[in-house]
């Protein structure tokens, strides 16, 4: 049967035509719609949230709409990062009396404290083989970024200086971490290599460049891009090359889009948004399109994962 390009005068629309074509409509859109949601919630998202007045790590499973609470802690349970083969979770918690870093399954189980020291810790993130974790301690005025093995031993410093580096993630190949700094006046994206050495600035403009991320490939960088309009922060996410190049925004929304990071695949992006009025865990294709919000509290949600399937 032929697809007319033009109506067809020899086809009549009787009543029985009309429900025809309004069922095969409705059946088109519900496909369509279904194949939407499916693409967009392929993967289990790790997230924190303040849901039920505590903040406590959460996981939403594919075709889900309602996401389990793996900590269920008294304290307060923060910034969860992946490892690449999906199976562990680094979290912060002050569950001991201050923040320091846990480990556990993505299940929840095995919950393991791995540093105890005075100084505050904060934005875990493993190696690509799961062997290391780097992670940052705060100074009070500064913070610094580290290094150590996935049991908390062999802590190693990689920066020194006045200002405040964070946010660390490390290169897909290991070679090299990624962070964000303040030590040129305003945040910056910089990298270095895995001892510390070379430290290089990639990007140099007077707005705020906050949690860089390194796509799967390392060829790309996704971050968020802040700056003050009419007296309050607003914030896109941004990707450029891993040089700092052909830089691109891919969110326009109001308020703040921050903190993203990849699918596995690098087709998506998972970020948090506070463009429907508190920060919420929003997907969308690394083109920007697509982009469907994935949790729905009147608490904030955000610091969202992928996990590798």
């Amino acid at each position: 049967m032929a697809i007319l390009c033009k109506p067809d005068k020899s086809i009549k629309l009787t009543t029985t035509n009309l429900k025809i074509m309004k069922t095969i409509i409705l059946s088109i859109f519900i496909l369509a719609s279904s194949y939407i949601a499916e693409s967009q919630n392929q993967y289990s998202v790790v997230f924190y949230s303040g849901t039920g007045g505590n903040q406590d790590i959460y996981i939403l499973k594919p075709n889900t709409s309602e996401p389990v609470n793996l900590t269920n802690h008294s304290a307060k349970d923060l910034c969860p990062a992946i490892s690449a083969d999906g199976k562990k979770i680094a979290f912060l918690s002050d569950r001991s009396g201050k923040q320091e870093i846990y480990t556990m399954n993505i299940d929840g189980t095995n919950v393991k404290q791995i540093t105890n020291s005075q100084e505050t810790k904060e934005h875990p993130f493993f190696s690509p083989e799961g062997k290391k974790i780097v992670f940052v301690k705060d100074f009070g005025p500064k913070t610094e970024i580290w290094i150590m093995n996935t049991d908390g031993s062999e802590q190693k410093q990689l920066t020194s200086n006045q200002a405040r580096d964070e946010r660390p993630n490390i290169s897909p190949d290991g070679k090299e971490v990624l962070f964000m700094s303040n030590r040129h006046g305003n945040y910056e994206v910089y990298k270095m290599k895995i001892d510390g050495s070379e430290q290089t600035r990639i990007t140099n403009s007077p707005k705020q460049k906050i949690f860089p991320i390194w796509s799967p490939d390392g060829t790309k960088i996704a971050y968020g891009l802040i700056e003050r309009v009419n007296g309050r922060p607003e914030g896109d996410i941004h990707i450029m090359n891993a040089d700092g190049i052909e830089d691109i925004a891919i969110t326009n929304a109001p308020g703040r889009d921050e903190n993203p990071a990849w699918s596995p695949d690098g087709k998506q992006i998972v970020f948090q948004s506070e463009r429907d009025g508190n920060f919420e865990v929003y997907i969308m294709n690394i083109d920007g399109t697509h982009q469907t919000r994935l949790t729905n509290h009147p608490e904030w949600d955000g610091w969202a994962s992928i996990v590798n399937k």
